[in-house]
């Protein structure tokens, strides 16, 4: 009788401290998962604005070293846009 209230204590034990680990295992994984995501979307973010500025840049075509008929904010703008698609 004594073992069988025993084995009965242990196994409400075990269930009860399953009942607290196993939501936290979870909550743990969930956030690494939507870390994961975040980090994936702000590479995606990234690509996607080098790849605007590269295209800008070949829109704008070659700008000469001494920037003849540029004003100084299309040079600004060029040298961001070159920062920006990984020219710089």
């Amino acid at each position: 009788m004594e073992i069988a209230t025993l084995c009965i204590s242990l196994l409400s034990f075990f269930a009860a401290l399953a009942a607290v680990i196993v939501p936290i295992v979870i909550f743990k994984k969930q956030r690494k998962y939507e870390a994961e995501k975040e980090e994936q979307a702000r590479k995606e973010m990234a690509e996607m604005e080098r790849k605007e500025a590269q295209a800008e840049l070949d829109a704008i075509g070659i700008v000469p070293a001494t920037g003849w008929g540029f004003t100084r904010m299309d040079l600004a703008r060029v040298k961001l846009l070159k920062k920006k698609a990984g020219r710089w």
